[in-house]
């Protein structure tokens, strides 16, 4: 057992930081900018963040935070991520008491932890502190350079022809509107994106911030099915820049009166054309275990499955409910 020394995090620990979690997770791309853009958190997100170092070497990371989008005042996610070096010292343990006292005065009911399939240490370390599983979620990678477009010849072209129009926010950006269409469209879209908790709202203006201020929006990467009928968006699938030579699938959905008709497919499709187009290497994408409907979709494509990651969730009290 290793007595290392942990303190709360500074600003000038991100360089430090983003090598402990690239070293921890080498196939994920880890940055300072990614960490900072991350921690520019709404104002009523309680979070904090401390660091574990021997010898003035990091060696190990844990933060605690509350989650956008399915806030609730009482309910955190936890994470500790110790340097692979390092590990089976004590030191992971030793971040997590210091991360437990830190939300005492928060009174948290619940605590959300993640890990991934091919980390059996964790998972067996979570399942020991009261942790049970929650929900489990695939991330699926396409081989961008390798794809074959003549298989799918023609599923475009039929949305179009049906009337549909598939434009990127580039395209867009000169409606004074795009942004609250994007907006509403994503507000129903998001009702069926399964989640390891309860949706919370979310305001225009601070989804807003999450979208279009951020250092990784792609606007010919956003993808949307118009209704010409209506100027209604009807239908996305997005794509976000990354720190890797790869991109990340956002949300793809399609509102309910308009499935059925390939909109979500094609919308897909014409992510893979831009990223072929960038020399973009590799697509990844998230789907929780049960949604069929996108996997089939992205199984059909070719995205391949990597080990699956899971939600854990350590229940410390019931909650209350609401006065009706």
């Amino acid at each position: 057992m290793r007595n290392p020394k942990i303190r709360p995090f500074e600003a000038h620990d991100y360089p430090a930081i983003a090598e402990v979690l690239q070293a921890a997770w080498p196939d994920e791309a880890q940055s300072v900018d990614r960490l900072r853009e991350d921690d520019r958190h709404a104002p009523e997100i309680k979070w904090g963040r401390f660091v574990a170092e021997l010898e003035g070497q990091m060696v190990g990371v844990a933060h605690y935070t509350q989650f956008e989008g399915m806030y609730h005042p009482q309910k955190f996610g936890v994470w500790v991520t110790v340097h692979p070096a390092f590990r089976s010292q004590g030191i992971g343990k030793a971040l997590y008491r210091v991360v437990l006292e830190a939300l005492q005065p928060h009174d948290p009911i619940s605590i959300l932890s993640t890990t991934r399939e091919d980390q059996p240490q964790a998972m067996a370390w979570l399942k020991k502190l009261g942790y049970a599983e929650k929900m489990k979620y695939w991330e699926s990678r396409l081989d961008v350079r390798n794809f074959d477009f003549a298989s799918w010849a023609g599923k475009i072209e039929a949305v179009e022809a049906a009337g549909f129009q598939l434009k990127s926010l580039k395209e867009l950006e000169a409606d004074p509107q795009h942004r609250q269409k994007l907006y509403d469209l994503w507000l129903e879209a998001r009702l069926d994106v399964p989640r390891p908790g309860e949706l919370s709202e979310v305001r225009f203006e601070d989804y807003c911030k999450w979208v279009f201020e951020s250092s990784y929006y792609l606007p010919e990467g956003h993808f949307v099915a118009v209704d010409p009928h209506t100027g209604q968006y009807v239908a996305l699938s997005t794509l976000w820049k990354t720190d890797g030579d790869y991109l990340q699938t956002g949300l793809t959905g399609t509102r309910r009166a308009y499935r059925r008709k390939g909109l979500a497919l094609a919308l897909k499709l014409k992510a893979i054309k831009l990223a072929q187009t960038l020399g973009i290497r590799e697509i990844r994408t998230g789907n929780e275990s049960n949604n069929r409907a996108m996997l089939a979709i992205n199984e059909a494509l070719g995205f391949v499955k990597q080990p699956i990651w899971i939600d854990y969730l350590l229940t410390l009290r019931e909650e209350t409910p609401s006065p009706s």
